[in-house]
């Protein structure tokens, strides 16, 4: 009988093996399951630790339930704790800013559409305080496409906001006054202009502030600007601007399309700033010269505007300041004009434009000869300009330095003709502006040309006018030293500035220049002529010559000549070129 236990006992060993061989895999199973198991308590548990998380700022809104769920970061941004937002998931929306609430709408109809959102908006704390929020939503949806709920985050930028408020504030807005700068008022008019508003733009530019700079120091200028920015601000309405352009010029935007209403708020402000300002114990008035252009009437972009108005300012102080002026047509072509003629007036000496002319001082009582003034006078393609409207543009373009010391050189050579050619010694009179006078290098300059020249100092009389001297203490170290050099000094239109007596108090002068309108009126009204008597003999007092200018009558001449002055003007000689001066004095004196 053959042994059958071998071949019945395989199956068992078999399924021994079987079993063997799964050990391994149910425990990598139990394994992998138990990770898994352990893995997703720990996200759990992550989960849960990151909502009570202070730095992280999460947050999830139910969209059917509208149920907010935050993180504590994200609480404590709002100045509450989770629990707070459990008990009250309003806090979420009652803390926004009621004039961002839009914002937050606008992102949620945004998030509807499957669109992440970033948006910045402020909130309201429990405390009252305000802090800039950015808010991150991203939209979820399930598998039929609906929207179910909105994850996001929140992050607290207020600190940014700050520093970019900060920055703002050191781009657009005035250091000293706190008022909006240039930069943010071209930027505003820009935005007006855009929206077709009608408006006005002031000018307004302070006389005489340079007085107090230079007398009082830039201290005090500055206080006197803190206090006219303050009373500016008082002076318009609280939907109209003012802003510092620099120094003492100030921009007003009136929002306005009516001219009188305009014209009323200019005169107000002039009326207000009539008042006297009181820096460090000591009363100042500085009155405003205004300019005002209108948008659209006058141009359609802020530069021009700015430009027009500050044009028309300019007008409003020849016009004898403290008034205001509107920009016109008229204005325009002024205003073209003064841009082609500073082009011209650059090239005016090179080109041989420029040319001097010379009127006769005469002694009454002898009828000799005893000066001659040197005026200038250019004709270029555009004509015969005005002294008076050249000598102005020079000045505002700084290009009077380089024209006044042609005069003199002119003059000095000139000086020399007249010799050769026969006419008795004279000095002549050449004037010079108060920037030449102020001028650091004005002594050496002049020294320069009477060596080059070859010219006696007391040949060369210098006329400064009263304006000029009010300057005087930045002046008067010039003023002594070209005394010393030997040059004369004449003081101009005298009895018509700002302080006669006490300039020539001050200074040694060597000629008195009395104005025009002293005779014009001294024949027939006794008070003007005891007047023009009295300021004769303060003349001769200080030893300094009496010139009367603007004679043009015999009457007036026979008049004058019983004073013993010197006399100027039309009834012997209108201003002529040096050809002409030189007949004239030939045939006068022949």
């Amino acid at each position: 009988m053959k042994d059958h236990s071998r071949r019945q006992g395989k199956p068992s060993n078999s399924q021994d093996a079987v079993t063997s061989t799964n050990k391994p895999i149910v425990f990598v199973a139990a394994f992998i399951t138990g990770y898994i198991a352990g893995k997703l308590k720990s996200k759990e548990e992550n989960i849960l630790g990151s909502l009570n998380n202070n730095d992280f700022t999460f947050w999830t809104r139910d969209v059917r339930t509208g149920k907010v769920t935050v993180s504590e970061g994200n609480a404590q941004i709002y100045g509450v704790s989770r629990k707070d937002f459990e008990r009250n998931p309003n806090i979420f929306f009652d803390s926004i800013h009621p004039d961002d609430v839009s914002i937050l709408l606008d992102a949620m109809e945004e998030q509807k559409a499957a669109k992440k959102t970033t948006v910045v908006y402020r909130i309201i704390r429990l405390d009252g305080s305000i802090r800039w929020v950015e808010d991150r939503g991203t939209p979820i949806f399930n598998k039929k496409g609906e929207m179910i709920k909105v994850k996001g985050v929140i992050f607290d930028i207020t600190s940014q906001k700050k520093a970019e408020e900060k920055i703002n504030e050191l781009a657009f807005q005035d250091a000293l006054t706190g008022l909006p700068n240039r930069n943010w008022f071209q930027d505003h008019l820009l935005a007006t202009i855009k929206r077709k508003s009608p408006v006005a733009v002031m000018f307004i530019d302070f006389d005489n502030f340079k007085r107090v700079n230079d007398t009082l120091g830039h201290r005090a200028g500055d206080h006197l600007l803190i206090q006219i920015a303050k009373r500016l601000r008082a002076c318009i309405r609280k939907k109209d601007i003012v802003s510092r352009q620099s120094g003492d010029e100030f921009l007003v935007l009136v929002h306005s399309d009516n001219v009188s209403e305009i014209e009323e708020t200019a005169k107000y402000i002039i009326q207000e700033m009539n008042h006297p300002y009181t820096v460090d114990g000591t009363e100042i008035l500085s009155t405003p010269s205004i300019g005002i252009s209108l948008f659209p009437q006058s141009a359609d972009n802020a530069e021009s505007l700015i430009e027009m108005a500050d044009f028309a300012m300019y007008l409003a102080k020849k016009s004898g300041k403290n008034t205001y002026q509107f920009y016109n047509e008229e204005l325009n072509r002024q205003m073209k004009r003064k841009v082609l003629l500073e082009t011209r007036l650059h090239k005016a000496i090179s080109q041989g434009e420029l040319e001097v002319y010379y009127q006769p001082q005469i002694d009454l009582s002898t009828g000799c000869l005893a000066g001659a003034e040197a005026l200038l006078r250019w004709e270029c393609d555009m004509g015969k300009i005005p002294p008076d409207e050249f000598i102005a543009i020079a000045e505002d373009t700084g290009s009077i330095i380089q024209i006044g010391e042609w005069v003199i050189r002119e003059a000095c050579r000139h000086y020399k003709r007249f010799k050769d050619h026969g006419l008795a010694g004279f000095p002549i009179s050449v004037n010079i502006s108060t920037k030449q006078l102020m001028h650091q290098n004005i002594v050496e300059r002049i020294k320069a040309i009477l060596v080059e020249e070859d010219t006696d100092p007391r040949s060369l009389t210098l006329e400064i006018t009263e304006s000029a001297l009010l300057f005087y203490e930045d002046a008067k170290n010039n003023l002594m030293e070209l005394r010393k050099l030997g040059v004369g000094i004449s003081l101009d239109d005298f009895g018509v500035g700002y302080s006669s007596l006490s300039m020539i108090k001050n200074i040694d002068i060597d000629e008195l220049k009395i104005d025009k309108s002293f005779l014009n009126d001294a024949l027939d009204n006794k008070r003007v002529r005891a007047l023009l008597e009295t300021i004769v003999l303060i003349g001769k007092k200080i030893e300094a010559k009496v010139v009367i200018e603007g004679i043009e009558t015999a009457e007036e001449m026979e008049f004058l000549m019983k004073l013993g002055v010197y006399g100027q003007g039309y009834f012997y000689s209108k201003p002529l070129p040096i050809d002409d001066f030189e007949k004239w004095y030939h045939t006068f004196y022949r």
